[in-house]
């Protein structure tokens, strides 16, 4: 149960109340894919979950970096437009704030990608949490949904 303590004046009298607001939910249970809708596009995308991943990925093209420098981590805190698109070939522009530059270690290489916050829901659970931006085209699914998603609010079942 989640508990919060308020001071007397509003409850009972007494010099500090303790209310007792509900139980919290029960995890939900969720599969190795699983539909996650991107808010702000307002488009739905398949996605792999990946309790090994700490962060999500989406599928993007077309990035447009306001007053952008070749160096990228001179980048971050600038405006950044990216074309979403998933497998229906349904697209839409998104504008973000980069929040980061990370260089991520892949089974074939080290690239670097760019990561962003962005609004993402699934089975009635939206959260906003970082991104990385990658060129995903020749994977199966345009979204990889990673542990900052997952943590507090899913179990994952894979049979």
């Amino acid at each position: 149960m989640r508990i919060i303590i308020y001071p007397l004046l509003l409850l009972l009298g007494c010099a500090a109340g303790v209310i007792f607001i509900g139980v919290d939910e029960e995890p939900r249970t969720i599969g190795a894919t699983e539909r996650v809708t991107e808010i702000h596009s307002g488009l739905p995308f398949m996605a792999r979950i990946d309790t090994g991943a700490h962060s999500c990925s989406i599928h993007c093209e077309n990035i447009e970096i306001e007053d952008a420098v070749e160096d990228p981590q001179k980048n971050v805190g600038k405006q950044i437009r990216f074309l979403v698109r998933n497998k229906r070939g349904q697209s839409k522009w998104v504008t973000a704030v980069i929040a980061d530059y990370v260089n991520v270690r892949t089974s074939e290489s080290l690239s670097g990608r760019y990561k962003v916050r962005l609004e993402l829901s699934c089975l009635d659970v939206c959260k906003d949490v970082l991104v990385t931006l990658n060129n995903r085209q020749n994977m199966r699914y345009p979204m990889l949904i990673g542990r900052n998603f997952l943590r507090d609010d899913f179990l994952v079942a894979v049979d």
